[in-house]
């Protein structure tokens, strides 16, 4: 066996070399596994709020340095964000559970109930929904409220296609005063801020509110929830990254 006679000075900067290599190979694979996953969340609202609300996690899942980052896609609607996660294009979606195509997709995060509630102004003689026939409902939000409408009208008898009609949110109150449509539509949730928008849509008094319509007997069939959700595949990946660490 041959034995190499090194200098002193040589075998101290092979010696530092090899710790040198191996330090760097620890750090390089303490920061591959440390560093922070990066998904892509889906969102979109009539409103713009679910963007906002989303971008202030991602903002504050940043500021704290969390080993989950937040990648906001806007899509404008629900339904496009719907879209946008069934088409593969998010990891996650801020959505209803009655929109879009989530056959592929499992609830992570509850985010807020929504409900379906038809308004009609403080002046209107309706006050069921059978005294809805022959008159126009206006629909805010009609894309993400397809199914409400298709249950609405199997119920009470409704023709979908002259009952129902298609409005955008700033065209609301407009339409209820010229009295295009006879009442309002609309799916959000039992939060002030949204209650304060839908009173905004009708003139009113101290003593002249809008005026619910009861829906009781179709809401069992529609659950409009609005849900944060992820693929199975995704949430394994997470989970499997980072299994003792929490997102939020």
């Amino acid at each position: 066996m041959v034995s190499l006679n090194l200098p002193l000075w040589l075998r101290f900067v092979l010696l530092v070399g090899v710790v040198g290599l191996v330090s760097g190979a620890s750090l390089i694979a303490y920061r591959y596994y440390t560093r922070p996953v990066t998904l892509s969340v889906a969102v979109g609202s009539i409103d713009g709020e679910a963007a906002k609300a989303m971008s202030a996690i991602a903002s504050r899942l940043v500021s704290t340095s969390a080993p989950v980052r937040l990648k906001v896609i806007d899509s404008g609607t629900a339904l496009e964000a719907a879209k946008t996660f069934a088409a593969g294009n998010a990891d996650l979606a801020v959505v209803r559970g009655d929109v879009g195509d989530l056959s592929k997709a499992q609830a992570v995060v509850v985010v807020s109930h929504v409900v379906a509630l038809i308004i009609v102004p403080p002046d209107s003689t309706i006050d069921s929904m059978t005294k809805l026939k022959g008159r126009r409902i206006g629909v805010i939000g009609g894309d993400a409220n397809t199914k409400i409408v298709d249950v609405l009208s199997k119920e009470y008898g409704l023709d979908r296609a002259k009952a129902f009609k298609d409005i955008a949110l700033s065209d609301a109150r407009r339409a209820i005063q010229s009295k295009e449509v006879g009442a309002l539509l609309i799916v959000i949730p039992l939060a002030e801020k949204y209650l304060s928008l839908v009173r905004g849509f009708f003139q009113q008094g101290p003593k002249a509110l809008p005026v619910l319509i009861s829906i009781d007997s179709a809401g069992q069939s529609q659950k409009p929830n609005v849900l944060m959700i992820v693929s199975t595949f995704q949430k394994a990946r997470c989970a499997d990254r980072h299994r003792s660490r929490t997102m939020i």
